[in-house]
């Protein structure tokens, strides 16, 4: 009886999806007059620098000979963002059951900072040509982030003179090349910061450590666990703590157990 409740079940839902789909087509089929829709009512956008512009699908129940020109309205929107967009009308051309609402987000001026969300909610305006369903459209939506300024934080372990830092370009070009940022050990947390620019690419980080035991070490009847970070404004390119996920080999002159951790990036990719 189980194999008949499912059946029963999903066959149920398959009714009411049906059901739901074909109310939807009436609904245009018997309408008298005008009717308009928009095809989908959300959206979450990423502005990006060269600006963009939404484009809406609007359906509507009836043709014309002639193109139409729909009004719509701001119903709501984050405060101060008025600048930030321009809002056309629905645009349905002549012969058509479609249209089109263009909305245009202008990066410039997106104010705020790195991962502001905002929100735009748009619906059709009333009127006398024409009724509308599904007639709010609601857009979350923020500036692309755009950053090339980043920032190296590398914390030490006790051994923290055994801890390097290389930097590659994606194709092999070394751009820093074993930089040892510690000059001494210590028992109590190093701190070193580097802040630098780096053009849009494709980049490698390694950290080392040239024991080989990665970034935890005892001494002095201490245990320090090391770590570093590379960001850029509130994106994180690279980070880890410890003893390395997945360490790589990396022997040289008088350290034939170098290890390194490798974390590929990219910058405004």
């Amino acid at each position: 009886m189980r194999t008949n409740k499912y059946l029963l079940f999903i066959l149920s839902i398959t009714f009411i999806f049906n059901v739901s789909c074909n109310d939807e087509l009436d609904v245009f089929k018997t309408a008298e007059g005008t009717l308009l829709s928009f095809r989908q009512t959300s959206y979450e956008l990423s502005i990006p620098q060269e600006d963009i512009t939404l484009t809406i699908p609007v359906s509507i129940s009836n043709v014309s000979d002639t193109s139409r020109t729909f009004n719509v309205s701001i119903l709501s929107a984050t405060e101060g963002t008025a600048n930030e967009y321009s809002i056309g009308s629905i645009i349905v051309p002549a012969n058509a059951n479609e249209g089109s609402l263009d909305i245009d987000f202008d990066f410039s001026e997106i104010l705020g900072e790195d991962g502001d969300l905002k929100n735009l909610s748009v619906g059709i305006s009333e009127s006398d040509d024409a009724s509308s369903y599904s007639d709010v459209v609601d857009i979350t939506y923020f500036r692309e982030i755009v950053c090339n300024d980043l920032t190296l934080t590398v914390i030490s372990d006790v051994w923290a003179s055994e801890t390097y830092v290389t930097l590659e370009q994606a194709d092999g070009t070394v751009l820093i090349d074993r930089f040892f940022p510690f000059g001494g050990n210590s028992t109590q947390p190093q701190t070193f910061t580097q802040d630098f620019n780096l053009p849009d690419g494709d980049y490698v980080l390694k950290i080392g450590d040239s024991y080989g035991d990665g970034m935890q070490g005892t001494g002095g009847g201490v245990t320090l666990t090391g770590s570093y970070s590379l960001t850029c404004s509130i994106i994180t390119h690279a980070s880890g703590e410890g003893t390395f996920d997945v360490a790589e080999a990396d022997p040289f002159a008088g350290f034939p157990n170098a290890t390194v951790e490798v974390t590929e990036f990219s910058v405004n990719p």
